[in-house]
């Protein structure tokens, strides 16, 4: 039995005339507005044209101002989702998710290790945070070292639910496939020939083929 989830493909530095043809073969994709290069108008087209989309911007091209414009914007555009660093600037932090609790968006809290994997109750905790502070759904991703890494991150899944928990670099990519098996509401996937957005994505259509095959034998 499949397993009910969606996979999100991650759409980056990808050109705006080619975002329509990828998101109408897919059920959920996360906009990283930080690395597209739409205007106004073409992110209004972008978010009003599929129900199930991400808006994300992390911080490093645009100033906290700039990025909280940009962020409810695609809100008013029928975002679904929208992605705050929980490790962001407090006040930032605070101000955005007021924004997002407002509107009919759900909220999804990140961490992310771009270089380890923290000790298991450290993730633990984290995970509590974020859920206690408000997100319909708690973002872990972490660059996986060892295999003791994978275990942990994948150990999350035990003791909470609204969870994605997924490892950075090669030796995440088992996290990414096995999330959907336990209990993650989605999981991420690069698209196509274009760029991933984290090491460790999968492909689309590979992840989606992967996942089936395995559910053929439960």
């Amino acid at each position: 039995m499949v397993p009910e989830f969606k996979v999100c493909v991650c759409i980056g530095n990808v050109p705006f005339d080619a975002v329509p043809g990828i998101l109408e073969k897919v059920e959920m994709a996360e906009i990283r507005l930080d690395l597209a290069e739409f205007d106004e108008e073409e992110m209004k087209a972008v978010f009003e044209s599929h129900p199930n989309l991400i808006a994300t911007c992390r911080e490093g091209r645009h100033d906290d101002d700039a990025r909280k414009r940009i962020l409810v914007s695609a809100v008013e555009y029928g975002a679904a989702w929208v992605d705050i660093e929980d490790d962001a600037g407090g006040e930032w932090k605070e101000r955005m998710i007021a924004e997002v609790k407002k509107s009919p968006a759900r909220l999804i809290l990140s961490r992310h290790y771009y270089a380890r994997t923290p000790p298991a109750d450290e993730l633990r905790t984290i995970v509590r945070d974020m859920l206690n502070g408000g997100a319909d759904v708690a973002k872990l991703a972490c660059h996986v070292n060892s295999p003791a890494d994978a275990s942990a991150i994948l150990g999350l899944y035990e003791g909470f639910d609204n969870l994605v928990a997924i490892g950075m670099g090669p030796l995440g990519v088992i996290t990414r496939l096995a999330a959907p098996f336990l209990g993650a509401p989605f999981t991420f996937a690069a698209f196509g020939d274009n760029l991933p957005t984290a090491a460790g994505q999968i492909e689309y259509s590979e992840i989606t083929s992967l996942i089936e095959r395995i559910s053929a034998y439960g």
